[in-house]
């Protein structure tokens, strides 16, 4: 059974039984509407008495940095200054700390 509960999000209503090592099988319909593969990784939580199921990327540890609000905040930056031609060309390392030091 399948509803739409906006008009961009579709809610999908399934009944399904707990199975063998307290499994379920998510519906083929769930699974192509998040486009879920074999060994995503899911987030499970329960919040008032619900099971919530999340979709989540994992980061490999060195590469978090990257993720946090500072360097997001700052890649911005450094797109919005691409984007407004605030950049510098140089011909070489030595005329790039040339610029620098100005």
């Amino acid at each position: 059974m399948c509803y739409m509960n906006s008009p961009k999000q579709e809610v999908i209503l399934m009944l399904k039984r707990l199975g063998k090592n307290y499994q379920i099988a998510l519906p083929k319909e769930v699974v192509k509407n998040l486009d879920l593969h074999v060994n995503d990784y899911l987030d499970i939580k329960v919040e008032e008495n619900k099971i919530i199921i999340e979709p989540q990327i994992v980061i490999p540890k060195d590469q978090a940095y990257f993720y946090t609000k500072e360097w997001q905040k700052d890649e911005a930056e450094a797109q919005e200054d691409i984007r407004k031609g605030r950049v510098t060309k140089t011909e070489d390392l030595d005329g790039l700390f040339s610029e620098l030091d100005r």
